[in-house]
């Protein structure tokens, strides 16, 4: 908490990285014993104060992770934050036109607010993706981690990492797959994949759907229902 809180500008996460990594130096470089003890205690005495325990927004924390299965000694694992942006709003809407205006190459996953909310999960996690991947390249770690940001927009535009997401997630489906027989409807398996494809696109949209119009009705707009 000292270290990874949340709500951090650029410097802020920088100078907490230095912090951590030089707490690595120590456990690498030094044995146990009363030395390796008076340099972690000194080193913590840099560590700035813990933020609040009841500010949800100070506490660094992924969605989700999806633990895959390749390799077998080492599986990866897809640590994932999402987030849906408003392009509409006023916040972003002019600079997004003027991004779409600017060139007929401009795509609006690359737009200013898919821009902005991209640089904020980045300064977020920062520190911590950067710890996670030392001890990656140090084998300290039982499973190979991947930090991936899925941006989707309230137009239904995903970024990069969302497509990833999805990606990754029809092929372990199509995984657990292998080998079934045709089920009682009579569908192939690779009839399956495709339906799931479509399902979760599906999915994904009537979810942006549905928070949308939550996020809508909680603000009072006229004419938008409590969705069910």
């Amino acid at each position: 908490m000292r270290l990874f809180p949340g709500g951090l500008s650029t410097k802020e996460s920088d100078e907490r990285k230095k912090l951590a990594m030089r707490y690595l130096d120590i456990i690498v470089e030094i044995p146990r014993g009363q030395v390796r003890t008076a340099e972690l205690g000194m080193l913590r005495e840099e560590f700035p104060p813990a933020p609040p325990h009841d500010d949800s927004n100070n506490m660094v924390r992924f969605d989700m992770r999806f633990p895959l299965t390749k390799p077998e000694d080492n599986p990866r694992e897809i640590w994932f934050d999402h987030a849906i942006v408003h392009e509409s709003s006023s916040s972003y809407v002019q600079d997004v036109l003027t991004f779409l205006d600017a060139s007929n190459s401009n795509q609006p996953s690359s737009s200013p607010a898919f821009v902005k909310m991209r640089k904020k999960k980045e300064r977020h996690y920062g520190a911590l993706m950067a710890v996670t991947e030392r001890l990656l390249a140090e084998h300290k770690l039982h499973f190979q981690p991947k930090f991936l940001f899925p941006i989707i927009s309230s137009f239904g535009f995903l970024n990069e990492d969302m497509h990833k997401l999805m990606k990754l997630m029809v092929n372990r489906f199509k995984e657990t797959q292998e080998g079934e027989p045709e089920s009682d409807e009579g569908i192939a398996p690779s009839q399956v994949k495709g339906r799931y494809k479509v399902f979760l696109r599906n999915t994904i949209c009537f979810a942006l759907v549905k928070g949308l119009a939550l996020a809508m009705n909680c603000q009072g707009s006229k004419g938008v229902l409590h969705p069910m």
